[in-house]
């Protein structure tokens, strides 16, 4: 294979035809990118300048970097902290992985967002979380994702839809979620304008419009209360239910 270097970017391949001044270049057949770490292995060859530390590489990249795994039909590297992943891109570093169609990853800010019709975040315990969009800033954990939300842990039964949702993956994290908002788990159920559903356990805090369905473990008759979202009856005492709460001023009615 032939190779061109400039400093710490580098391009083997088949074929290479490469112009030392500008740093611009051509590649054939399988070609490989280093750059600070990252190997890139393309298929299909590319184009590339090794000055201006980009390149445009087709044919099945697979490119990796200690723990950051990126898969896609073609890479776009536009310079040495920005690239976009297209054509069922998904990037993994760690325990998460972000799928869709395109992928921009800022790697200097370890920020990325989705382009295309839908997008996934998911983590190796099966858990999941789709929408039209998603932002993922990996260093704080934060994901934010809007369009026709849904999400699930099978491990915690949970399941729950919405507008959009911001999600704090960290472990003693949540997720919050907002407009038209509806979680579901051990067949118990909760709506309302907004949701919080915390990581590490079956706690729930609702707001605005709240309906809750729960169903006894007993399996005693159903019952149906309305209850002032300040948690309230009539008589001054509390109105709660195991695991959820509801806040704010919007009538709550809880069906158990």
């Amino acid at each position: 294979p032939l190779e061109a270097k400039e400093a710490t970017f580098s391009v083997s391949a088949d074929e290479i035809d490469y112009d030392m001044q500008t740093g611009a270049g051509s590649a054939s057949g399988k070609t490989t990118i280093t750059q600070d770490g990252r190997v890139t292995v393309a298929g299909g060859g590319g184009s590339f300048n090794s000055k201006a530390k980009s390149a445009h590489l087709t044919g099945g990249i697979v490119s990796d970097k200690a723990d950051e795994h990126l898969r896609s039909s073609e890479l776009i590297m536009h310079n040495e902290n920005y690239m976009s992943a297209v054509g069922n891109a998904n990037i993994t570093k760690g325990d998460k992985t972000l799928t869709a169609y395109r992928v921009d990853y800022h790697k200097d800010s370890e920020y990325m967002e989705t382009s295309g019709s839908s997008a996934r975040l998911s983590s190796t315990d099966g858990s999941w979380l789709n929408a039209g969009k998603i932002t993922y800033a990996m260093q704080s954990g934060v994901a934010n994702a809007t369009g026709g939300v849904t999400l699930a842990s099978p491990s915690r039964s949970l399941s729950g839809s919405a507008d959009q949702a911001v999600y704090e993956t960290k472990d003693n994290g949540h997720i919050d979620l907002i407009g038209n908002a509806h979680a579901t788990q051990d067949g118990n159920t909760v709506s309302g304008n907004k949701l919080r559903v915390y990581n590490t356990n079956s706690h729930t805090e609702a707001t605005g419009n709240v309906k809750i369905v729960y169903y006894p473990k007993s399996q005693q008759p159903k019952t149906t209360a309305v209850a002032l979202a300040d948690d309230k009856q009539n008589d001054g005492s509390k109105n709660t239910k195991a695991g959820a709460q509801t806040h704010g001023t919007a009538k709550a009615e809880v069906v158990a």
